[in-house]
């Protein structure tokens, strides 16, 4: 039921219709927004708590693009198109490939497209390779993009390292441009700074991009069988944690955008006290039905 509660939002990014039970936990997940986009997005960014399903979601979303969408209107002879995945490591990002493919293990119809695979690579016979990289941005220009997902990007670098996260993803943007191609940014919350706080603060509720849908929950919502007294242990044992008493950004949970420690201190201050369509073969929501039930969450 949880992982239902995030495909619906995946199947509202892709300009697909909601019932509605949907665009009501839809409404409510967006801040106030009325309606689905009935369009596909061009950005989407799922602020989603720990363990409430952010690798399952990368792996369905990576897949229907990659196999359920046709790219032949894109890719010019000779082409191939690249669903790229950025981890904060290469660790993780393995993690992410390995149930990208479990997923393409899970059904016959999905099985014959896989025509090898690398250690970082899932290539298709559909002229589309579906590639697992770490974050850094001098890696990632010159291929041409159907896709980008970006998991736990409040995790990469800071704008303070030699690898800012709004860098790498510039580097990737221009690759997305000739084919119109989605960038997800599906991250568990972290700090009131990088490229997944200046998302929320400029584009979450009624008010923000209509092409760029922003949405967030806390873990339980998405993953409603996680105690709830686990989530209540490691918020004490979380020192940031402990001003969840404060008033919080996120519904019926600890403030999951935190304050940082440090963290340009007076900019934060700044910003606290002003700012207060591709035919495919089938739709989205075909995958969960083939999806394996015991399924990992992250």
């Amino acid at each position: 039921m949880g992982f239902l509660r995030l495909l619906g939002l995946l199947i509202a990014a892709m300009g697909e219709p909601l019932t509605e039970d949907q665009r009501t936990l839809f409404a409510e997940l967006t801040g106030g927004r009325p309606q689905e986009p009935l369009q596909r997005v061009e950005e989407f960014v799922g602020v989603i708590g720990r363990r409430g399903g952010k690798s399952r979601a990368i792996a369905v979303l990576a897949t229907y693009i990659a196999a359920l969408c046709t790219h032949t209107d894109t890719l010019v002879p000779g082409e191939t198109g690249l669903v790229l995945i950025i981890a904060p490591d290469q660790r993780q990002a393995l993690i992410v490939l390995e149930y990208i493919a479990a997923t393409f293990a899970a059904t016959p119809i999905l099985s014959q497209l896989v025509a090898s695979r690398t250690a970082d690579t899932l290539t298709l016979t559909n002229r589309v390779s579906i590639e697992v990289r770490s974050a850094s941005f001098r890696r990632l220009r010159g291929p041409t993009y159907l896709a980008v997902i970006s998991d736990e990007a409040a995790f990469w670098h800071s704008d303070e390292s030699a690898n800012p996260d709004v860098e790498i993803l510039n580097a990737v943007r221009p690759g997305l441009a000739t084919t119109n191609g989605l960038l997800a940014i599906i991250s568990s919350p972290h700090a009131r700074r990088g490229v997944v706080w200046d998302a929320w603060r400029s584009h979450y509720g009624p008010a923000g991009d209509p092409l760029i849908l922003v949405a967030h929950g806390a873990s339980r919502t998405f993953n409603p069988s996680l105690p709830q007294s686990v989530v209540d242990r490691a918020l004490d044992r979380d020192p940031v944690g402990r001003h969840r008493r404060q008033p919080s950004i996120l519904r019926n949970s600890a403030p999951m955008l935190r304050a940082s420690f440090p963290a340009k201190p007076l900019r934060r201050a700044l910003r606290l006290a002003f700012a207060r369509g591709r035919r495919c073969r089938m739709p989205i929501t075909w995958l969960s039905s083939i999806l394996p039930a015991a399924a990992p969450t992250a």
